[in-house]
């Protein structure tokens, strides 16, 4: 999908007007760290150098990353040296000093450490709202002084055991239990409590599907369904009855069809087709979120009460971004930040101009994106309840104050938790906040306003190169998050236990014989299952496939190489086209798991094409010439391959070590 800056200009003028005086509360005291460049705090240090000098930054943040780990003063310190010593990094007089000691034991060694580990807590404590309950709380009620309201969100939700499942949702109930039972104490905020004459609920809790299950996975929907869903509806159930809303999250674009499913039918279930104090996460920078909003839209209509819908950008780029090209799949996200930003507006206008189906909660930093909220809803008069702004806990924070001013209703996402399963949360923070397209970056250095508030301009989008030249035309693996691919394993897994049982002979020369014993394959995650009946070879008869195999040697290794080579190239093309099934009988004959199937399939599938190309490229011979010398390398076959296979990859290591020994000649 190519997206082009909006073609709706009505509310551009208002949004520019907004921009300028938003854009002026925000950058009043904006010369404060310039004055005060020499007396900053390490924590400040740390994220100004990240700004200026990528190669440090990306050094100090894998330092922070593993920080929580280390469990002594020595320990930081030699880890601080080794991450920032390589030679692609710079460093800054200041952290030069810092890290010039002898050792990790130390006297300077032990400073440095308890220097930067200070400075790295600090900095968490920016974007992180407390390390337990009864700080956030603290935050909680600052931020309701501020008149500005909060969604909770538990640090560290990925579980991978069913009991950390089963606390995690018990530490959102007890979480809400407490929360609900302190708001009773809370003085009333007009602003933020209430709405068109509509009681907003004060406490709102943001929670993530994935942590309900321990194994959620796209690749088993309808396990996964029925091991969340009950869950979910205990977690709604006694939201209801203490009071709070209830906010999901929306991870990676593994998750995100599976988690709209889910949800859309559980909040068509009767009990809680009623309830306006749900919502769920869309993110901008995917290329189908926008038809993902259109789809909310109509299933809100069929619905008839509305849901929030919390309209983000997105944290996850690198990642997915990363992920989509080692694995040769169309990249989900937008790779030009405008092109994300042009989405974002577009899905504004369309999320905002169906107010009367969904709530809008515009989730941004970006004061251009907030002033073209805010002038929607001038355009059209929008009931206050139907929309709101969000920040982060910790950033935004001046943007979030010029809204408060103008009367707007701000949320701010608060995570809290331990620092050691925040750390991954720690990381986006500090990548959005340092990167070189992050508005929040862009708005403290020295900009025309005309740059900060103008319509976002694409510059194309072009998914990043992917490469390898090693295997130019690598095998993609199946995407399971797809329901087309799902569907197309299932029907082969289906198909594949209609053939279970049968007898499979040996192969000898071309016919199969008959075998003196037979050995059952047996499922070894289900031993009730016999896969099939395998024919074990006598002496004798291995003895004529050696003889078989010897007298074909003559004919195949004066196969032109060209020939060999393309008949490689043909097995691939059909281990492309009979992937499912190939990976159907892998799950059943060794127990393995569909998605490991599928990449030892790719595996196979690499392998002959590389091998192919690799025979052509040797078969003319190959020049080593050295000073004074001609040499010229010619590739015999060696004769007749034997290849015994471990169980753990039952295809792919036979099928590599077969073709190539095979288009060699053998």
């Amino acid at each position: 999908m190519v997206v082009q800056a909006s073609k709706n200009t009505a509310y551009e003028a208002k949004t520019q007007e907004i921009a300028k005086q938003l854009l002026a509360a925000t950058q009043e005291k904006r010369s404060f760290f310039a004055q005060l460049q020499d007396q900053m705090r390490w924590d400040d240090k740390i994220l100004d150098w990240a700004m200026s000098n990528p190669g440090l930054r990306v050094q100090l943040f894998r330092f922070i990353d593993c920080l929580p780990a280390l469990r002594s003063k020595p320990e930081i310190a030699r880890h601080l040296q080794e991450y920032l010593t390589v030679e692609e990094v710079e460093l800054p007089d200041a952290l030069k000093k810092l890290i010039g000691f002898s050792g990790g034991d130390s006297v300077p060694g032990q400073i440095a450490a308890t220097t930067v580990s200070t400075a790295v807590e600090t900095l968490a404590q920016k974007y992180i709202s407390g390390e337990n309950i009864k700080q956030a709380l603290k935050t909680i009620e600052r931020l309701r002084k501020d008149k500005m309201s909060f969604t909770m969100d538990l640090l560290g939700e990925a579980v991978i055991t069913e009991a950390e499942a089963e606390s995690y949702l018990e530490r959102y109930l007890d979480l809400m239990t407490q929360l609900t039972d302190v708001a009773k104490k809370w003085s009333k905020v007009p602003q933020i409590d209430e709405a068109d004459g509509e009681t907003i609920p004060q406490v709102q809790v943001s929670v993530k599907l994935t942590a309900f299950y321990s194994q959620f996975d796209p690749i088993d929907a309808e396990g996964s369904e029925a091991r969340v869903v009950d869950r979910i509806r205990t977690l709604l159930r006694h939201a209801q009855a203490v009071g709070a809303a209830v906010h999901f999250d929306m991870e990676q674009y593994h998750y995100k069809d599976l988690t709209l499913s889910i949800l859309k039918r559980l909040l068509m279930e009767e009990e809680f087709r009623s309830r306006t104090d749900i919502g769920v996460t869309l993110q901008a920078y995917l290329r189908d979120s926008q038809k993902d909003l259109q789809g909310l839209i109509d299933w809100a209509k069929e619905r008839g009460n509305p849901v929030t819908v919390r309209l983000v950008k997105g944290a996850y780029w690198d990642q997915e971004t990363i992920k989509a090209i080692q694995k040769h799949w169309p990249q989900p996200v937008y790779n030009d930040k405008a092109a994300t930003d042009v989405n974002f507006e577009q899905m504004t206008e369309l999320l905002l101009e169906n107010h009367e189906y969904l709530y809008g909660a515009i989730g941004s930093h970006n004061v251009r994106s907030q002033a073209h909220t805010i002038a929607i809803a001038q355009t059209l008069n929008i009931p206050r309840r139907r929309f709101e702004m969000q920040v982060l806990y910790g950033m935004g924070d001046k943007l979030a104050k010029a809204l408060v001013q103008q009367g707007y209703r701000v949320r701010v996402y608060c995570p809290y938790g331990d620092l050691l399963p925040g750390m991954a949360y720690l990381i986006r923070r500090l990548l959005e906040n340092t990167a070189n397209s992050s508005f929040v970056r862009q708005s403290q250095e020295d900009r025309p306003i005309e740059s900060l508030i103008g319509p976002p301009q694409p510059n194309g989008d072009k998914p990043i190169a992917i490469h390898n030249k090693a295997l130019p035309n690598a095998a993609p693996d199946r995407d399971y998050a797809d329901t087309k691919e799902r569907q197309e394993a299932a029907a082969a897994l289906a198909s594949v236990r209609q053939q279970l049982g049968k007898i499979y002979l040996p192969l000898i020369n071309g016919d199969r014989v008959n075998a003196p014993n037979t050995v059952n394959s047996i499922n070894p995650s289900n031993p009730s299952e016999v896969i099939g009946k395998i024919g074990l070879m006598s002496v004798e008869q291995a003895n004529q496939a050696i003889a078989a195999a010897k007298s074909a040697l003559t004919q195949w290794r004066t196969t032109p190489a060209g020939d060999r080579a393309n008949l490689l190239r043909k097995a691939g093309d059909l281990m492309e086209q009979r992937r499912h099934e190939l990976s159907a009988w892998m799950v059943l004959e060794v127990g393995k798991p569909l998605r490991e199937c599928d990449a030892e399939i790719s595996e196979g599938i690499d392998f002959c094409r590389y091998y192919a190309d690799e025979m052509e490229r040797l078969a003319g011979g190959v020049n080593y010439d050295v000073a004074g010398e001609t040499n010229r390398y010619h590739y015999q076959p060696r004769g007749i391959t034997v290849v015994i296979s471990p169980w753990n990859f039952p295809f792919a290591i036979p099928v590599g070590m077969t073709v190539a020994s095979l288009v060699a000649g053998n």
